[in-house]
């Protein structure tokens, strides 16, 4: 081969190669900080089916869960009528189902521990993906939810701190601004 046709060689493979588009590669480290940045904005929640404030003359239905709320200092009654207390809007938020409405009660946040398994960035219909499974713990947990009052009008809490160590499987999804968890370009 003569000098120019190596060159030749070169520069089509210097070509091929930054045509490579190393954005859409996904590390471990990048992964990892995606699905913190995700959790950290969206805590762990229970629901319940009424929305604050409220006006509620019998609570019969409610009675145990309106009193662990009040008992946790996240909410106070004058008469009929229940509210959010100071305390309780960190805790307290609009249920994310906004046709049915009703309350968030969010109580810790995940903490991503260690990415186990990540699949190869893979495109589907058109958008570059990647599956990652990770075991977390929970975090910031609030003093509240571990009463057993709170356990008892609201099981899924139990249950999730029951259960506070996991492994989850989610999808990244990759957007002009980078990799995002999948409910976040929904």
């Amino acid at each position: 081969m003569t000098g120019i046709g190596k060159i030749s060689v070169y520069m089509i493979a210097l070509f091929v190669l930054s045509a490579c588009d190393s954005s859409q590669t996904l590390t471990e480290s990048q992964a990892r900080q995606t699905l913190q940045d995700y959790y950290d904005a969206h805590p762990v929640c229970t629901s319940m089916a009424i929305g604050f404030p409220v006006e509620i003359a019998n609570v019969a239905y409610l009675k145990g869960q309106m009193e662990a709320l009040t008992k946790a200092g996240l909410i106070v009654v004058t008469g009929t009528r229940y509210r959010v207390t100071t305390a309780g809007e960190s805790a307290l938020h609009q249920g994310a189902d906004k046709f049915l409405g009703g309350t968030d009660i969010c109580f810790a946040k995940r903490s991503v521990q260690k990415i186990t398994v990540m699949t190869v960035p893979t495109e589907v219909a058109g958008v570059m993906i990647a599956t990652v499974t990770y075991d977390y713990a929970l975090k910031d947990l609030a003093p509240w939810a571990s009463e057993p009052a709170m356990a008892s009008a609201f099981p899924q809490i139990g249950t999730v701190l029951g259960k506070s160590q996991g492994r989850a499987t989610d999808v990244l999804v990759q957007t002009t601004d980078g990799w995002r968890h999948e409910r976040e370009v929904r």
